[in-house]
């Protein structure tokens, strides 16, 4: 007799670490090994090395320090995601990297993870990125945030609420709950809507807001003025 679905294991996200100190990669990788469902498959000390393990192992999830020697993570993001589009990039970063993290946004990194941080909240990341949504630790958002409202004047401001007008009010909501950080399902639950749904309204976000993952859409509506208030 077949087992029941509750009965079948989920299968593990392989992942990938990549960081240039070794110490790190150490206790990142023992991290990851500890969860219930997910192993590290490989290693990397720099984003070179990190494009040839992808090519090599194929995992689920990147781990990806931002700032490293040879080839930097946003760098080695674009690459990774050109030969396999369907990883999904975490990028791993220390406090002060607001640059090279808007860099990982364009790149096409789907959650963000502060250093200091990865023991609490690498569990939910690689959980949220499998199942489809993006991940960002609340301290990321603030050094994304306050480093995009340094940088937009007010004709960056103009075009985000301009942007954000062209969604129906259904999309509205979508985009201000995935700013405030709400995955898909908790969105589904707020707005009663099927998970289904809410990835079609989230799809016609991301092309009417001229944006790349979910961090970005976050960004956007900040700057339109419907982003969550930063202490």
């Amino acid at each position: 007799m077949s087992p029941s679905p509750d009965a079948v294991e989920a299968p593990h996200a392989r992942v990938l670490v990549v960081d240039d100190d070794p110490i790190v990669r150490q206790s990142v990788r023992m991290l990851v090994d500890g969860l219930a469902h997910a192993r590290v498959v490989a290693v990397a000390e720099d984003g070179a090395a990190a494009v040839e393990r992808v090519r090599e192992h194929r995992p689920d999830v990147v781990l990806m320090d931002v700032r490293m020697p040879l080839l930097g993570g946003p760098e080695a993001t674009v690459e990774i995601l050109r030969r396999v589009p369907e990883t999904r990039v975490i990028a791993m970063t220390s406090l002060g990297t607001e640059d090279a993290l808007t860099q990982m946004i364009a790149a096409g990194a789907l959650g963000f993870l502060v250093k200091d941080r990865v023991f609490e909240e690498i569990s939910p990341a690689i959980d949220a990125v499998m199942r489809g949504d993006g991940f960002t630790s609340p301290r990321a958002t603030a050094q994304l945030l306050r480093r995009f409202a340094e940088q937009a004047g007010a004709d960056d401001r103009r075009g985000a609420a301009a942007r954000f007008e062209l969604l129906t009010p259904r999309e509205q909501e979508v985009a201000i709950l995935v700013a405030d950080g709400a995955t898909n399902p908790e969105i589904g639950e707020r707005l009663f809507l099927s998970t289904a749904t809410v990835k079609t309204h989230l799809e016609q976000v991301r092309i009417k807001l001229g944006a790349t993952n979910r961090a970005h859409i976050a960004v956007v509506v900040d700057r339109a003025g419907f982003g969550p208030v930063l202490s």
